[in-house]
């Protein structure tokens, strides 16, 4: 591809606006590499919490996505730099160079309609047709904190004067978390008392044709007519569905109001008597939402933090030095009271042994966040 379209885009350039097909496959490029981003962070949670193993689909797609983004981006490099030798305002007008673009854009937006998965990884065992989801940090040495949330979630899941309930606070504090607790509780329950119990992880691209899909199947519409409908058509037949039953929907990582309505989700009532759950970093989404109760999660105090973080990186380690004693003090207030961050960074540095290894860890965490990109050094070093 590299030198063909090269060649054809420096034989064929004139002085004018940048070509919208360009401007089409760098968004398309872009919106694909922060969905690519999302999934990608989900998979490394559950493989570094859990150690489970990431479904197939999904890494098929993974493969598929990096390709294409790679293909994409050699392809606009190309033009740049063609355009770069030819003038600064120089793009390229040839038809067969629309034409490379425009299957590109297509291929990539392609790849992008196929990246919603409910589920990343494989299932841990757990019997029944239900699917349950895998929490990030579920297990019981994890949930310091969040049981009195889960808790509170599931009393409200239970009485009729609320409706719609938004967990809200920052990334890391333990949201997914206390929702997936929600819903594999509602799940090994088989007498709930929900017809429906449905998962949708929303994220911050809000796609309101991906939502309806994931709820489509969920509620059991397998009819071939379903991808040649509308929109509207959509939210009529979940309607028709969804108002005649009563519904547990979960909406993970929510950046934005979400459009019940449009998507064909009957408001939950008295009469009905269904729920949804939402997660949000924002109280202002909570408003948007409707929600009926809002629950904000909070930080850990620094006494169950320290906590955690040993149980995690292991007494013995955090033990085995007076240098490394104090040093891991510090690297567990870098994590700021997150659950998230002080599980997957404790586990991290549980094999390092030397004084020299954590100030080597505290530095990085000086200087980044904890993020997945930190955590990868963490474990190089």
């Amino acid at each position: 591809m590299g030198k063909d379209f090269k060649s054809m885009v420096t034989r064929c350039i004139y002085v004018g606006k940048e070509n919208d097909n360009v401007k089409k496959l760098k968004t398309a490029t872009e919106e694909l590499k922060d969905l690519r981003s999302n999934v990608m962070k989900r998979v490394k949670m559950y493989e570094d919490q859990q150690k489970l193993k990431r479904l197939e689909k999904v890494q098929v797609w993974l493969r598929q996505s990096d390709a294409a983004i790679k293909e994409a981006e050699e392809m606009l490099m190309i033009m740049m730099s063609s355009s770069s030798s030819n003038g600064s305002s120089i793009v390229t007008s040839s038809h067969k160079v629309d034409k490379k673009i425009c299957k590109m854009t297509k291929e990539v937006q392609e790849i992008k309609s196929r990246g919603t998965f409910d589920v990343v990884v494989e299932n841990s065992g757990i019997g029944g047709g239900a699917s349950m989801m895998t929490s990030t940090v579920a297990r019981e040495d994890q949930t310091v904190g969040l049981e009195a949330v889960s808790g509170l979630v599931w009393r409200c899941m239970t009485v009729d004067n609320t409706g719609i309930i938004g967990l809200y606070g920052v990334e890391g504090v333990g949201k997914t978390t206390v929702l997936t607790q929600v819903n594999n509780r509602l799940l090994q329950h088989k007498s709930n008392g929900f017809d429906f119990v449905i998962w949708v992880f929303v994220s911050k691209n809000l796609n309101l044709e991906k939502i309806q899909d994931t709820i489509r199947e969920k509620i059991g519409f397998l009819d071939r007519s379903w991808t040649s409908k509308t929109e509207e058509e959509k939210a009529g037949t979940i309607f028709e569905i969804l108002s005649k039953r009563r519904f547990a929907l979960f909406l993970d990582d929510v950046w934005e109001k979400v459009d019940l309505v449009k998507a064909g989700v009957p408001p939950p009532d008295g009469q009905n008597r269904s729920k949804i759950v939402f997660t949000t970093c924002s109280d202002e989404v909570c408003r948007e939402m409707g929600a009926q109760t809002k629950i904000k999660m909070e930080k850990l105090p620094w006494e169950r933090a320290w906590d955690l973080f040993k149980k995690n990186a292991g007494e013995e380690t955090v033990k085995s030095h007076p240098d490394i004693t104090k040093v891991a003090q510090e690297v567990a207030a870098k994590c700021d009271g997150l659950p998230l961050a002080l599980v997957t960074i404790g586990r991290a540095m549980a094999s390092k042994k030397t004084p020299q290894d954590w100030r080597d860890a505290l530095y990085i965490l000086s200087n980044s966040p904890p993020n997945f990109s930190v955590l990868k050094l963490l474990d190089r070093n």
